[in-house]
């Protein structure tokens, strides 16, 4: 299941999904596992995570892509 998840990740061009989906299922990289589920939730579009308008996401204050830390409350 796994794999064919992965293999519908894109993965051509400069940033490559898979690898940061590989780094995320790894266990070992907390920031890593965010991003990943950040661009999944966006469909692995990077400019989405940026804008992402779902604030009452338990992950929305640590996205990643945004330039500058976001304050929690």
């Amino acid at each position: 299941m796994r794999r064919q998840y992965r293999a519908s990740i894109p993965g051509v061009g400069k940033v490559s999904y898979q690898k940061k989906y590989d780094k995320a299922m790894s266990g070992r990289d907390p920031k890593a596992a965010i991003a990943a589920k950040c661009l999944d939730c966006m469909h692995w579009q990077q400019g989405r995570v940026k804008e992402c308008p779902i604030v009452c996401c338990p992950l929305w204050p640590y996205r990643p892509f945004t330039g500058a830390k976001q304050e929690t409350r």
